[in-house]
């Protein structure tokens, strides 16, 4: 039996006090070794990422962010093939492309063909979105169907639409003759023409938009649809409330994705009309088009092409204030 003595022993609870010291030293010596190695492992992933993510840095560079800077040095410069000339010429040519009157002209059939498509195609999207996302039997077929006039190549489509808009093609023979309408000369007459590049653009983008907002619909939770209900909200109050307000950033994307494919829009315009008729269809991509390549001023296509991105980046911001969440 241990006496008191040895038992309040200074050297004893000394020597105690010392191993427990030296059995709680490993630990802390122990723990900085892992944690330099967790450092280490995590240092090597991320060089491994970046190699990974370099290839695409590479190609976004090269194809993307540096032809931008060269388009820009070319709108300040007199660049021409034909003339061999490349002289600085400083802002002249947004100068002059203010006053150009065949500039004005092509930015606003520009912007009525922007506006009278997009709006349109969001709305009609959105609305067929709706429908394919409810449990109705065969919406997998339904939606296979409606994205086949994404899967075309983009220059059948025009000549699509040539033939369905013909004085006796289908879109006259099918909707307009029964209801005792004349033959409307869609791609000949400088009242139709717009709107008929409207209707086979919208047909072409639909599709994509639609998938587009069927991600969108399918990332909202159904609790909130539950909740709702039990809270007694009727079916219109349920897309205001909760449907709108979780769509905000999906239906940004397809406003910027509808407007960017619209202003950028060349082929339908150079196959139907090549800009006609009397340049009724002149769009701006068309007539930066025609300046660059048929006319070899290559400075002064560069500034338009510069003013029509300016004018794709100003509708983004716009969209993006509109559109803006809280979360």
């Amino acid at each position: 039996m241990p006496t008191r003595s040895s038992r309040s022993s200074p050297a004893i609870r000394r020597g105690c006090w010392d191993g427990r010291r030296a059995q709680a030293r490993p630990p802390s010596v122990t723990a900085r070794p892992a944690q330099g190695a967790e450092s280490g492992r995590a240092s090597v992933a991320a060089r491994w990422g970046f190699l990974f993510v370099l290839p695409i840095l590479i190609l976004f560079v090269a194809f993307k962010f540096w032809p931008i800077l060269y388009a820009v040095w070319l709108s300040l410069t007199n660049t021409s093939p034909v003339s061999h000339t490349a002289d600085f010429v400083g802002v002249d040519n947004y100068v002059k492309l203010g006053g150009d009157p065949q500039f004005i002209r092509a930015l606003t059939i520009t912007g009525y063909y922007v506006v009278g498509t997009v709006a349109p195609v969001v709305l009609i999207a959105l609305a067929i979105a709706l429908l394919l996302n409810q449990k109705i039997k065969g919406r997998g077929l339904f939606r296979v169907l409606l994205f086949f006039p994404a899967i075309i190549p983009i220059i059948v489509v025009p000549i699509l639409w040539q033939f369905l808009f013909h004085p006796y093609g289908l879109v006259n023979s099918a909707i307009f003759q029964p209801l005792g309408f004349d033959p409307i000369n869609w791609l000949t007459s400088t009242d139709s023409v717009v709107p008929a590049f409207i209707i086979s653009t919208s047909w072409r983008i639909i599709p994509l938009c639609i998938v587009i907002f069927l991600a969108g619909l399918q990332g909202i939770p159904e609790d909130l649809y539950e909740a709702a209900k039990v809270d007694g909200a009727s079916m219109p109050q349920r897309f205001r409330y909760v449907t709108i307000p979780r769509l905000k950033p999906t239906i940004l994307v397809v406003v910027v994705f509808a407007v960017t494919l619209t202003a950028k829009n060349l082929v339908f315009m150079l196959v139907m009309t090549n800009g006609g008729p009397d340049n009724a269809s002149r769009t701006l991509s068309l007539f930066i088009y025609d300046v660059g390549f048929r006319f070899s001023r290559v400075g002064y296509a560069s500034a338009a092409a510069m003013l029509l991105l300016l004018v794709i980046v100003a509708i983004t911001a716009i969209s993006l204030r509109i559109f803006r969440t809280d979360d």
